[in-house]
């Protein structure tokens, strides 16, 4: 026999089964014939005993062997609990007294299946395993996440590998609000465009005087033309002044220039 432990054991005797059937009666006799049961034990000394003396020792009633087994002390095989027809809970324990017992192990047949059911021990060591294990490895990939930017602040960033191409898994909502705090409007855009399209124009523009939503260069233009309209006599006499200062120039050794219609009269 290997050493398989006995919680990973399966085992079934369809040939039993068929010979004998399986009964409530009999299920503590198919039970023995498995590697889960202890030659040791109260029921096979009672066998023994019986075998040769009882012909119908196998067949007795299910009660009185429980009787029997009272009056020993030692490791002894009961039925804990009855499905019929598929289902049984064999138990092993030691009994003290007739009053007094401790439960060692149990074992359950399913159909002609038998298994045993594992100890809390060994449920609880393995589901604390895994539950270490898989802690472990979050903890390592969460290192991975934290990235931060100067437009999106600290964010996570989570990658999945799929296949042979590598998807991005939408970020968080906080990532997203980041973004859009740090995004500029349309129309401050607009209007630094307008303002360095005038600036290369030589245009002198006020910053008090551009809108919120961008400069308008029609809007300003016509502007222009009211307040030269309000101011006429401003207006002209800065044209003569112009014309004045046009036609006025010196010589660079700082003799007057002819007059434009010089006389012809000596």
């Amino acid at each position: 026999m290997d050493n398989t432990p006995l919680d990973e054991l399966q085992w079934k005797s369809p040939e039993w089964v068929n010979t004998f059937g399986l009964r409530t009666d009999n299920v503590l006799e198919y039970f023995s014939q498995s590697p889960f049961f202890d030659r040791t034990s109260n029921n096979q000394v009672l066998k023994m005993q019986n075998q040769f003396s009882d012909a119908n020792y196998i067949s007795r009633p299910y009660q009185s062997l429980v009787d029997d087994l009272k009056k020993m002390r030692g490791i002894e095989f009961i039925i804990a609990m009855v499905r019929e027809p598929d289902f049984w809970v064999i138990r092993k324990e030691h009994r003290h007294s007739e009053t007094e017992v401790r439960t060692l192990a149990d074992f359950y047949i399913i159909g002609s299946s038998v298994y045993m059911a594992p100890s809390i021990h060994a449920i609880l060591s393995s589901r604390l395993l895994s539950t270490s294990l898989n802690l472990r490895n979050a903890i390592s990939l969460l290192q991975e996440l934290p990235n931060f930017s100067p437009s999106r602040g600290h964010y996570y960033e989570f990658n999945s590998n799929e296949g042979n191409g590598e998807l991005r898994k939408p970020e968080t909502k906080q990532l997203q609000q980041g973004e859009e705090a740090f995004k500029l409007p349309d129309s401050t855009s607009n209007a630094f465009s307008n303002l360095l399209s005038l600036s290369l124009q030589r245009n002198s523009v006020y910053l008090d005087e551009m809108p919120v939503t961008g400069i308008n260069e029609a809007a300003l233009l016509q502007q222009r033309q009211q307040q030269q309209r309000q101011l006429p006599g401003l207006s002209g006499l800065g044209s003569n002044v112009v014309s004045n200062v046009s036609t006025t120039s010196t010589l660079p050794s700082g003799i007057p220039s002819p007059p434009s219609n010089p006389s012809t009269n000596i």
